[in-house]
C-alpha cells in the first residue's frame, strides 16, 4: 500500500474519492457507488494517516464538501456554489504538504483535476438549481398516487421509476427491488413511496 504514499496518487484517489460521494448522494440506493466511495475513503483515510497533511487544509475541505452538498440540494445562489467548489480545490490541493514546494503533486495534474472538478462541481450544480427552478408546465403532485417500480432497494433511501422517470425516493419500511411502489408523497425531487396496500390504508 506504500504507492498511496505518493502524493499524486494520493491527490487522484482524493478526487476519485469526492467525485464517488456526490455521485452516491445524488443517485441513492445503487449500492455499487456507496461501497466504491466507502472503499476510496478508507483509502484516503490510511493516506491521510501515513502522510504529512496541513490540518487546515482538511478542515477547509470538509466544510466546502459539506457546502457542495447543500448546494446541489439546495436552490443556493450561484456565489454559494462557487464558494463550495473554491473551498474544496484549495483545501484538495493543500491537503498533503509539499516537500520544499508549494504543491505536493504535480502541478499539471493539479490544474487537471482542479479545474475538471470545479466544472463538473459547477454543471451539476446549476443543473440541480434549474430543475428546482423550473416552473411546470403541469402540477408536479400529479404523481402521488401513481404506481410504479423500485431500482433499487428502498429502506432510508432509493430509487424508483414512475411516469416514465427516475425519481429520488423514500420510504417508512424497506422495499426490495423491483416491487411495485405508489407514490404517496412529493418534497422537491424526492417521492415518498410505499407499497400499494400503504395507500389503501391511508385512505
Amino acid at each position: 500500500m506504500e504507492f498511496l504514499f505518493d502524493p499524486n496518487v494520493a491527490f487522484v484517489v482524493l478526487a476519485a474519492a469526492f467525485f464517488t460521494v456526490i455521485f452516491a448522494l445524488l443517485t441513492p440506493g445503487t449500492g455499487f457507488l456507496e461501497i466504491l466511495a466507502l472503499i476510496l475513503l478508507t483509502l484516503v483515510g490510511y493516506s491521510v494517516a501515513n502522510m504529512a497533511v496541513n490540518p487546515w487544509a482538511i478542515v477547509l475541505l470538509l466544510a466546502g464538501v459539506v457546502l457542495v452538498i447543500v448546494a446541489l440540494r439546495r436552490s443556493w445562489k450561484w456565489y454559494f456554489l462557487a464558494g463550495s467548489i473554491l473551498s474544496v480545490i484549495i483545501g484538495m490541493l493543500f491537503v498533503y504538504k509539499g516537500a520544499g514546494s508549494l504543491l505536493a503533486m504535480d502541478p499539471l495534474l493539479a490544474l487537471f483535476l482542479s479545474v475538471g472538478m470545479g466544472i463538473f462541481i459547477w454543471i451539476m450544480g446549476h443543473n440541480t438549481s434549474a430543475a428546482f427552478n423550473l416552473k411546470p408546465s403541469s402540477d408536479p403532485d400529479q404523481v402521488i398516487g401513481l404506481t410504479g417500480r423500485a431500482l433499487t432497494d428502498i429502506a432510508a433511501s432509493g430509487s424508483v421509476y414512475v411516469n416514465g422517470e427516475n425519481w429520488s425516493a423514500v420510504a417508512n419500511n424497506r422495499i426490495p427491488k423491483g416491487s411495485q411502489v405508489v407514490v404517496l408523497e412529493r418534497t422537491g425531487l424526492v417521492l415518498k413511496v410505499g407499497i400499494p396496500e400503504e395507500r389503501k390504508q391511508n385512505k
